[in-house]
């Protein structure tokens, strides 16, 4: 009740006359109209991104209960419809040294109106209230209906339910619960686990940083196979490939566990790459709040069917050994428990090919190859059958010792599984030389890496690095299964285009889209030569000869890395056209965002009085840039981020608009400092 009455006194402070203002200069609109998408399987983004919107919602969160680093968040719901499919959104402050807008002080249980800009994280709906790029001035204070009312119940859902975009987009940031559901696998990279309700796979993850940062060290998704029932809310996570939809439990008590069984963690083997005279022995840590009844070590040779021992114990370390194999020999290996009173698990908790992973290993007499190291052999969960390992591999350095400072690429053939990145900041190789290294298998958000390298030398100087593979753009957009196969192998795409210059507007981390005509790939700048500035190099449309790199990937996409200047062909930009012009035209600013300039280009096809203006969100005229008489032609001019005044603007999104001879055209831009 205090924060309630300091939040009124505040907003009586600010005055009520901003409020009125607020809704007067913006469109209204409900969370329905922001959510519904006709066809969300093929497009899910909101169709107001972009736009600034006055939204109602009654806040089901607190602005502090999500920890998203330094900014303020809250999920709302339709206070008239809260259980309705389309009918839930998120709401955050990026910028949170601005206390005027007064979120701090909202509450569960509140009717509010927010102002703000929508946006799109990742494919993550949103609305951000002050930050970039909206920083109105005046501040748009949140407005209070009413405080005190209750909280809808959760929305019943099934895992089949979120197993889709078709299915899943109408239920995006709403309060759900599955109910009879089991953990599957308790260890998904992110802090995610994956459940089982018998519909279907779906996940719970970690959005409100509960379990891992506010326990840290003393909590880990409960085990494999335990019987759960969930509440949270949903997130839209379909920038992680095969995974689409999350429910994020608030704390601990939005995680029910109906059951217990054994704990299985810990699990290695003894030998990290076994040869023909090897027998393996697995151990794991294995324990129960009553008593581990049995656990046994399944194992399979070559694909075949798989078989079991029983493992012994030594307190709660339990060992089992696979039978020494011949050279080349492809093994499978889990481990299975159960207790006294007969709940089971496994460890890895989803076996399956379709969605799990397996232990394995590759008999080699001769040592590993990269292949060895990067083959999943089917299996959807990619994690390299190496990993934590010790290894020595053999590979032709693919780069040199200045495209990725402290890191280099090795490839053993221009093939599928046959490049891996090398993490090493000790030694440095010539391109072209074959070299032999030793080190650590370890998993980068994703990405399988040689790090902690002991050695590495030269085998055989100067034989030469491989051609790039030639793929099409489709074969490599996001989720598309040639993507694992090729990851850090060098490859190259032949006539593209830019479809967009800036896919992380209105932030810039560096990276742009190519598309050959197959589907879209992002371009990322992580090499030495292009560090901070890629995505301002080339423009909407330029076609390039070619691009080439290697296979990444890194927050929810698949990217290509060039080396250098020469892993990317030709650009051919707009040419002009000495013609008369036919088209009255207005392009797109570049770059956009921008600072602290931007050029505009337009066409005029009749002489006449035409005009080029600056607004702001609120449709307040800022700049002239022309007005005046202009001749049929083609011209191209620069904004300097200034107001008519020759003061300078804050960052946000502007409109510029040309008119002239009845015609008008206007286009969004985004000024970011």
């Amino acid at each position: 009740m205090k924060k309630l009455t300091q939040f009124l006194i505040v907003l009586m402070l600010i005055g009520v006359s901003q409020s009125v203002f607020a809704q007067a200069a913006f469109d209204t609109l409900s969370i329905y109209d922001l959510q519904f998408v006709s066809d969300p399987g093929t497009d899910d983004l909101s169709p107001f991104v972009g736009d600034t919107v006055v939204v109602k919602g009654l806040v089901m969160t607190g602005p502090r209960d999500l920890w998203i680093g330094a900014r303020w968040s809250i999920y709302i719901v339709d206070p008239d419809t809260p259980t309705d499919p389309w009918n839930g959104f998120f709401v955050v402050q990026d910028d949170t040294s601005q206390i005027q807008t007064l979120l701090q002080f909202v509450e569960p249980g509140m009717v509010c109106y927010f102002t703000g800009v929508i946006s799109e994280f990742s494919t993550f709906s949103q609305i951000n209230i002050y930050g970039v790029p909206f920083q109105p001035d005046p501040v748009v204070p949140v407005t209070i209906e009413s405080a005190g009312n209750p909280l809808p119940d959760p929305i019943v859902l099934t895992a089949a339910d979120l197993v889709s975009k078709s299915a899943g987009e109408q239920w995006e940031s709403q309060w759900v619960k599955v109910e009879n559901a089991v953990i599957v696998n308790n260890n998904i990279s992110g802090n995610w686990a994956s459940i089982n309700d018998g519909t279907g796979i779906t996940y719970i993850a970690e959005y409100f940083n509960w379990f891992h940062d506010r326990l840290p060290g003393a909590y880990q998704w409960p085990s494999n196979g335990t019987e759960v029932e969930v509440y949270g809310f949903t997130r839209d996570e379909s920038g992680s490939p095969g995974q689409v939809y999350t429910i994020n439990p608030r704390d601990t008590l939005d995680l029910v566990e109906l059951s217990s069984p054994p704990v299985i963690s810990g699990a290695y083997r003894t030998v990290g790459v076994p040869t023909p005279s090897d027998n393996v022995t697995v151990k794991a840590s294995i324990v129960d709040n009553g008593n581990v009844q049995e656990a046994r070590l399944f194992y399979s040779i070559n694909d075949a069917p798989y078989q079991s021992l029983r493992m012994n114990a030594v307190a709660d370390t339990f060992a089992g050994a696979i039978p020494a194999q011949s050279d080349g020999a492809f093994v499978r290996y889990f481990i299975s428990s159960v207790d006294n009173v007969g709940d089971r698990s496994t460890l890895p908790g989803d076996t399956s090919r379709t969605n799990g992973q397996v232990y394995m290993y590759t008999v080699r007499q001769n040592g590993l190859s990269i292949r060895d190291l990067q083959d999943t052999h089917g299996y959807r969960v990619d994690v390299s059958p190496y990993n934590g390992y010790e290894v020595t591999v053999r590979g032709v350095v693919m780069t040199d010792s200045t495209d990725f400072l402290g890191d280099y690429y090795i490839q053993e053939a221009a093939d599928m599984w046959s490049g891996i990145w090398v993490n090493d900041g000790t030694f440095t190789h010539i391109y072209g030389d074959e070299v032999e290294v030793t080190g650590t298998i370890e998993e980068d958000f994703g990405i399988t890496r040689i790090n902690n390298v002991t050695n590495s030398v030269v085998v055989n100087a100067g034989v030469g690095a491989f051609e790039p593979v030639v793929l099409t753009t489709g074969q490599m957009v996001t989720g598309a299964p040639d993507v694992e196969p090729y990851e850090s192998v060098l490859l190259r795409f032949e006539n593209v285009t830019v479809t967009n210059p800036f896919p992380d507007a209105p932030s810039n981390f560096g990276e742009f889209t190519i598309d050959d005509g197959t589907g879209g790939v992002r371009v990322d700048d992580r090499a030495s030569a292009f560090r901070g500035n890629l995505d301002s190099t080339y423009a909407l449309n330029d076609n390039l000869a070619f691009l080439q790199g290697f296979g990444y990937f890194s927050f929810g996409n698949t990217k290509i890395l060039p080396r250098d200047t020469l892993d990317v062909g030709s650009s051919v930009g707009i040419e002009d056209d000495d013609n008369h012009p036919t088209a009255f035209e207005l392009e797109q600013n570049f770059p956009n965002p921008f600072n602290p300039t931007t050029s505009i280009r337009y066409t005029v096809n009749s002489a006449g009085t035409y005009k080029l203006s600056v607004y702001n969100v609120l449709g307040q005229q800022i700049r002239t840039l022309v007005n005046g008489f202009q001749t049929p032609n083609r011209y191209e001019l620069t904004w300097d981020g200034r107001n008519d005044k020759g003061v300078a603007v804050g960052s946000g999104i502007y409109f510029y608009k040309l008119t002239g001879e009845n015609q008008n055209i206007t286009k969004k831009m985004v000024l970011l400092k």
